[in-house]
């Protein structure tokens, strides 16, 4: 009987019902939109970050550091046999020197990354190197990055002088020809790098079979002369900023369970101050008070209920319509994010239903919280009224 008379006093509340209905709807869509859309977001930038940089893992030569590019001739080790006889779709040997190049007579430091071009683990434009002879002729072929060639005011085809310093510490200079300038989905391997054939840069700075890190596919186990760093070392500093983002988005989905659950509240309130002759009613009728808290918070548990379902009648062609467009970050380009391309939702059933039960419970808690004090109502102020000012 309650469920039935709570149903028919939410269906006549009309507009009101609605709006608070369709309020609670759109704050579960932008909840779950807000959440897969970051889940996409981190998802894109760990994996472009994994595909063209830093795979399962890297050895690196101990003491080795990009942040002290000083010391990088310092750090370098000939490559382990139990690497060297991994398949090339299983590592990547990487070699990182100093450098300076003289774009239009302006100097510009630069990193020299030499890596093999038999190696298929790592997703690198170096097409280009490839078709190189692995002895350099008349001058060294190289690759830039769009920002990087950008910077540097290079196109393809330009040659520039390009200085560095050998394992004996001698001084040497050549000429490099931009072969390629190609599109990093990874600017931290675009911005400030030259590009090099790993035979090339070890050919010019004498330093035949070395390494500053080999990436692999996955942990070998403890390798001598190499220490290993795991995914999470080398993107801990994106990590940590994706992290942040994620403290930041509960921000927001607490400010949109608030407007909901608000929405819910004042309609309670009103409802109770509303409709004071019919509790009074009911109770002089010999319905006990609990019965009448209950029938008034079934009315919010009806409100939550419809809430779920517009949320999914709206949510699903929405969401289905932006997987098509996805959402432009083009604007991170200037940024070292490594997403350039369009994000799409990572929506994660786990999530929703989280959501959706987390947004239920505060709904059906927020409906039951006005109407307590209908316990404490008289029958007779009640009737006339004015039992609730």
């Amino acid at each position: 009987m309650i469920p039935k008379i709570a149903w028919k006093n939410f269906y006549r509340q009309g507009l009101r019902a609605f709006l608070n209905v369709l309020v609670t709807a759109l704050s579960i869509i932008a909840i779950v939109f807000n959440i897969s859309l970051l889940n996409g977001f981190q998802a894109q930038a760990t994996r472009n970050m994994v595909v063209s940089d830093v795979a399962g893992g890297h050895y690196l030569a101990p003491g080795f550091d990009l942040l002290t590019p000083t010391e990088w001739e310092d750090h370098t080790r000939p490559v382990p046999e139990v690497l060297r006889r991994l398949p090339h779709p299983e590592k990547a040997e990487i070699l990182v020197q100093q450098g300076q190049i003289f774009p239009r007579n302006r100097l510009y430091p630069v990193q020299l990354r030499g890596v093999e071009m038999e190696q298929s683990l790592l997703d690198l434009p170096m097409d280009a190197l490839k078709s190189q002879p692995a002895e350099p002729g008349d001058y060294i072929p190289a690759v830039l990055g769009t920002k990087m060639a950008e910077k540097a005011h290079l196109r393809k085809g330009d040659t520039v002088v390009l200085k560095w310093r050998d394992r004996f510490g001698a001084v040497d200079a050549r000429e490099i020809k931009v072969v390629d300038v190609a599109y990093f989905l990874n600017p931290r391997i675009d911005e400030g790098i030259v590009w090099l054939r790993l035979d090339h840069l070890r050919d010019i700075t004498r330093r035949e079979g070395e390494i500053s890190w080999v990436a692999v596919d996955r942990y070998r186990g403890p390798v001598e002369g190499l220490r290993f760093e795991t995914v999470e070392e080398l993107m801990a500093d994106l990590l940590s900023m994706l992290k942040q983002d994620r403290r930041n988005s509960r921000i927001l989905w607490t400010i949109l369970i608030f407007l909901a659950g608000i929405s819910i509240f004042n309609t309670q309130i009103l409802n109770v101050f509303k409709r004071q002759k019919e509790i009074g009613t009911l109770m002089a009728f010999g319905m006990e008070p609990g019965r009448i808290v209950r029938l008034f918070a079934l009315e919010g548990v009806y409100a939550a209920l419809g809430a779920l379902l517009v949320a999914a009648v709206l949510g699903v062609p929405f969401f289905t319509w932006f997987q098509s467009v996805g959402f432009d970050v083009t604007h991170l380009k200037e940024t070292t994010i490594p997403v350039h391309e369009k994000v799409f939702l990572d929506i994660r059933p786990g999530e929703v239903a989280v959501t959706g039960v987390t947004v239920f419970v505060i709904m059906v808690a927020v409906a039951w919280l006005p109407v307590r004090r209908i316990s404490r109502l008289e029958p007779t102020a009640a009737l006339r009224g004015k039992a609730i000012a």
